[in-house]
């Protein structure tokens, strides 16, 4: 059986760079039993051993207010992995130490401390005693720098003799007042002839229970009853009666002193002398008005690298996807058989694969955006006018991940602790337009508008994402209401990305483009071919997919649209890349982009085009992102999620298209 090595820190210390460093391309992402939070495995090798390597989720610490805490807590705690890997910022220590001092309270023994971003803590004028760190902490402190290797080697050699048990360790556990101290020590005692005297480190539960942490108050209860509970709580409360103050405050508080007389020890604070590369980029980026036009620049310079590098590519295939059709057609003799594979499914699927370029370079440059230290500027910027709209500014980094992928984006407002919040953004979030709604904006606007497709596309995004804001006004004072939460975010040091980095996470974020082809979008290609050629072919009126559209024409026509688009938008329900592989179907020329485009453009002019695009972004999500809202909020909020963006985007698209008409457009 594999030994388990565990991934814990805060958010931004790199975590992500040193798992792939440890693991390299052999990674799997799912999800966690019983919660939709993302989870990252991966192999590392070391010297003919492998190791399974968790990635758990950032978090600050190991309390119960949010889903990545409980989940990181849960398996550090329930997990039982065989070393704990606790990276840690070192320009931003006392922060990052309060997770180290959560993680040996538990009474795990067996923990690493790796020293990241030594680089910009010396920058910042702090030198660390990384041999007196490590004998006041009691375990190994490896200093590492993910980007260009330094320190993995060592980490490595480190990971795999502790888990072995060849180092042994004496970890540090916080102390607090004497008054403190003896709260802790009653409780324990209360919990002593217990079950979880065998599961649990008694006095980390006793702190959680003294903290009034839910999670642990139910798994006491279970175990004393409510009598005993009662009594313990009762207790707790007369004790917070005395500071009054909540002891939770009281402990976080201390853990904080702590942590920092444990710092004099072993930091060398320098002074830093004037104005940094760092504080200078801020006040540009983070700036009321030239911090939004640096984000306009930004997501217009992303997407002019997108179409540069990924039309040429995106081009090549879509010929190779043609001529295998034609190739492959040759050898076929029956007519059915030749239109189900050439037409239905190479031709389908090919005119969804020859946009995987764009895609995957989506990622690429998100990802070196995010590395960079941007995104987190980016936030601070949008937070401004998010709130004005009655958006937490913590939904933010969930708005963010949509233009990926809506699915894990709507997982990622679990991190969110306000049930309002998480909501709201929850509802709007399928608004923000993703990768694969990107293959219809990315298409429509290089065949209507050549040589500004770059600024249509980028038009299209910010009109979705205003859209968003307006409806998370509307649904903050008409549907949910409540208190807005504060915003809060860190602002990292600036780093220079690394390619390789990017390049691991695009692949991985951009193999679910894959698996969609071969899965979902293949049954809907063939499904498409099928209602387009049954019960007679398309042309006379009488298939499937013509009576379907005619049936829907109607509406469509309200917003300038024909009945193929009635189509396309039925199957881009299943995937929105099926709204452009409806098409190809529909037109027998599903592999061939140049004659696909040639024939949409003698049946819809650049305003229908626009519209289409903008109500492909807008309407009723796909069903992945359905069952994700229902997952995460129940079946009333998908029904609601559904319901909206479908009459919003009819109301849109018809305003859009008769404003259009009358300008002349």
């Amino acid at each position: 059986m594999l030994k388990v090595v565990a991934l814990a820190g805060n958010p931004n210390v790199g975590k992500t760079t040193i798992f792939n460093a440890l693991t390299g391309l052999r990674q799997h992402v799912g999800n966690w039993p019983g919660v939709t939070v993302e989870k990252k495995e991966g192999i590392m090798e070391y010297r003919g051993q492998e190791l399974l390597v968790v990635d758990l989720p950032g978090t600050y610490s190991l309390m119960a207010n949010s889903i990545d805490e409980l989940v990181a807590r849960n398996f550090l705690i329930e997990g039982n992995p065989d070393v704990v890997v606790n990276i840690v910022d070192a320009s931003n220590l006392l922060r990052n130490l309060f997770l180290t001092m959560e993680i040996l309270e538990t009474g795990l023994e067996r923990v690493i401390v790796v020293l990241n971003k030594i680089d910009v803590a010396r920058k910042n004028g702090v030198e660390i005693d990384v041999k007196e760190m490590e004998r006041l902490l009691g375990v190994p402190v490896i200093v590492t720098n993910a980007r260009d290797g330094t320190g993995i080697e060592e980490l490595k050699r480190t990971i795999v003799a502790m888990a072995e048990g060849g180092i042994k360790t004496r970890p540090i556990i916080p102390t607090y007042e004497p008054e403190i101290e003896r709260e802790i020590e009653h409780v324990s005692r209360a919990l002593e002839n217990t079950p979880l005297s065998a599961r649990y480190n008694l006095r980390w539960l006793a702190i959680k229970l003294l903290s009034r942490d839910s999670e642990v108050i139910k798994l006491v209860l279970r175990h004393l009853g409510k009598d005993k509970m009662d009594e313990i709580l009762g207790h707790i409360g007369e004790v917070e009666a005395r500071y009054k103050r909540p002891l939770d405050l009281i402990i976080a508080s201390q853990k904080y002193e702590f942590i920092d007389n444990l710092m004099h020890r072993f930091v060398i604070h320098e002074r830093a002398e004037g104005t940094t590369l760092n504080d200078q980029l801020d006040r540009v980026l983070t700036h009321p008005i030239w911090g939004l036009l640096s984000l306009a620049l930004v997501f217009y310079a992303l997407f002019k690298f997108v179409f540069t590098l990924g039309t040429p590519m995106q081009e090549f295939l879509d010929n190779s996807f043609a001529s295998l059709g034609t190739t492959v057609g040759e050898h076929i003799g029956s007519e059915t058989l030749r239109g189900l594979i050439v037409d239905g499914v190479i031709g389908g699927v090919g005119s969804v694969l020859s946009f995987f370029p764009l895609v995957f370079l989506l990622f690429v440059g998100m990802s070196i955006l995010e590395d960079s230290g941007y995104m987190a500027r980016a936030a601070v910027v949008m937070e401004r006018i998010m709130r004005k709209f009655g958006l937490p500014g913590k939904s933010f980094i969930p708005m963010v991940l949509a233009f990926g992928c809506n699915v894990p984006a709507i997982m990622a407002t679990r991190t969110l602790e306000d049930e309002r919040d998480r909501l709201i953004t929850m509802l709007v979030n399928p608004l923000v337009p993703c990768s694969a709604r990107m293959v219809v904006i990315t298409f429509l606007a290089g065949a209507f508008f050549e040589e500004h497709a770059s600024l249509v596309a980028v038009g299209i995004y910010f009109v979705s994402i205003f859209i968003a804001l307006l409806s998370a006004l509307i649904l903050g004072k008409f549907v949910i209401r409540g208190e807005e939460s504060p915003f809060v975010i860190e602002l990292p040091e600036y780093e220079v990305p690394s390619w390789k980095v990017a390049i691991i996470h695009s692949w991985e974020r951009s193999k679910e483009f894959l698996r969609k082809a071969g899965t979902v979008i293949l049954v809907g290609a063939i499904a498409i071919w099928y209602l387009s050629n049954y019960p007679v072919a398309m042309g006379s009126g009488g298939s499937y997919a013509e009576r379907i559209g005619m049936a829907l024409e109607p509406i469509t026509k309200l917003m300038g649209l024909d009945w193929r688009a009635a189509v396309s938008l039925i199957f881009g329900i299943i995937a929105k890349e099926n709204v452009i592989a409806t098409y190809g179907v529909i037109y027998g020329v599903g592999e061939e982009n140049a004659a696909l485009v040639s024939l949409m453009r003698t049946a819809m002019t650049p305003l229908q085009a626009f519209v289409l695009a903008l109500i492909t972004t807008l309407y009723i999500p796909c069903i992945a992102t359905i069952g994700a809202i229902r997952a995460e909020a129940g079946s009333k909020w998908a029904g609601v999620a559904t319901l909206y963006n479908l009459t919003l985007a009819t109301i849109i698209g018809v305003l859009v298209y008769h404003l259009g008409t009358l300008m002349g457009w």
